[in-house]
């Protein structure tokens, strides 16, 4: 069913580029709308660790069959839906890679923009960049979506000042991220409680978008900062509990309790080379002194506060002459400081341009530096994909 839902999207796609004579856009008047999408796949091989004798995640594999359809009126009103085929079950388990990827409409006449919907949430550098405009299969651990949400249903507020050199965010969101649509039934937890997120950048001495890859050769040097914070409490009242596969791969992303995230970013780009650094602090208050995340320490010890985060940096570079980038990037995170070990990865990219990010091939390499043996044990040590993207 689903093979056949892609075929004839791909189908309606062509006839409308067909008919309009425009690649994907039909103009009414006032009216414009868009259709696009994205077919992504690729192979993955895993080197083992000594004994182990598993080869499972050895494979061919799609990431994204996503169809996309955006639209304005008048300037004022603007409009998204992407729904990826393929990750419609997995909304829950890959927050990276959600069934749905985006819901919402936009005025913005005012000198301050209104979405409200369900789209990606104004937090965090490395979430905010699309991953389809990079050489990375995949995000770091910190910001793919065990840490923190990365998309939600809300409503955001957003202005733009100096010239598009500052962007300040503001919204408030149901606090569930990307589980918003099918856990408990598709209401809220029993707290009722949202979760507040608010963001601001700047940049100098031009406006610099959430891009990682320098693509345009930027012929003066440019620089970006950012800060972010977000907060919930999600303590649960009487002997409710929270929605079943909310809280995320390392128990993190919704916990029952008191949880905020204080973050910090930068970005540079000057003639093809670009770097970008990023360091997220999560501050936790479980409600109950047995959770899980407690680790068994007493109220002495772990003084009702759990932190976990991390950093990450990375550098880049678009030769444009061979139509290639190069791509390597650190990271180092932390998933409970309650208990003794981090994790530290290696990654390097590289990406051929066909004809852009829109049909490119991309390999990535990642190398397991030091592992949490005791938080997040693996049964391997490196791990290369290679494949292949085409957006239309």
């Amino acid at each position: 069913m689903i093979t056949k839902n892609i075929f004839l999207t791909l189908l309606l796609c062509s006839f409308i580029n067909y008919k309009t004579k425009a690649q994907t856009s039909i103009v009414s008047g006032n009216k414009s709308i868009e259709f696009s999408g994205i077919v992504a796949g690729f192979y993955n091989y895993r080197i083992l660790k000594p004994g182990e004798d598993n080869f499972k995640n050895n494979k061919f594999a799609l990431r994204n069959t996503i169809f996309c359809v955006n639209g304005r009126v008048e300037n004022k009103w603007e409009y998204e839906f992407q729904v990826d085929f393929l990750n419609m079950s997995t909304s829950i388990s890959d927050p990276e890679n959600p069934g749905i990827v985006s819901a919402f409409i936009a005025y913005k006449a005012l000198p301050v923009k209104i979405k409200f919907g369900y789209d990606k949430l104004p937090f965090s550098q490395g979430s905010l960049a699309s991953i389809y405009e990079t050489p990375y299969w995949s995000r770091t651990q910190l910001t793919r979506g065990d840490f923190f949400s990365r998309r939600d249903a809300g409503i955001t507020l957003s202005s733009s000042l100096w010239k598009q050199r500052v962007n300040i965010y503001a919204g408030a969101y149901s606090g569930l991220g990307e589980t918003v649509f099918v856990a408990n039934g598709g209401d809220t937890d029993p707290s009722g409680s949202p979760e507040f997120i608010g963001r601001v950048d700047v940049a100098f001495p031009s406006r610099y978008r959430h891009d990682e890859i320098d693509y345009k050769l930027s012929p003066i040097p440019l620089i970006r900062i950012g800060a972010n914070a977000r907060y919930t409490d999600k303590t649960q009242p009487g002997d409710n509990s929270l929605p079943i596969g909310v809280e995320g791969i390392y128990g993190l992303k919704v916990i029952n309790g008191k949880k905020a995230i204080y973050g910090f970013d930068a970005s540079i780009a000057y003639q093809g080379f670009s770097a970008q650094m990023e360091s997220q602090l999560l501050k936790l208050n479980p409600a109950n002194s047995n959770d899980p995340l407690y680790h068994n320490t007493t109220e002495d010890v772990n003084k009702k506060t759990i932190y976990a985060g991390g950093w990450q940096g990375q550098i880049n570079y678009f030769w444009k002459r061979t139509k290639s980038i190069f791509s390597a990037r650190y990271e180092n995170y932390n998933t409970n400081d309650l208990v003794s070990g981090d994790a530290q990865r290696f990654s390097a990219a590289y990406a051929y341009q066909i004809n852009g990010f829109k049909n490119s091939i991309k390999i990535h390499y990642f190398k397991i530096v030091t592992e949490d043996e005791n938080l997040e044990p693996l049964k391997w040590t490196d791990q290369i994909r290679v494949g292949w993207q085409y957006m239309f």
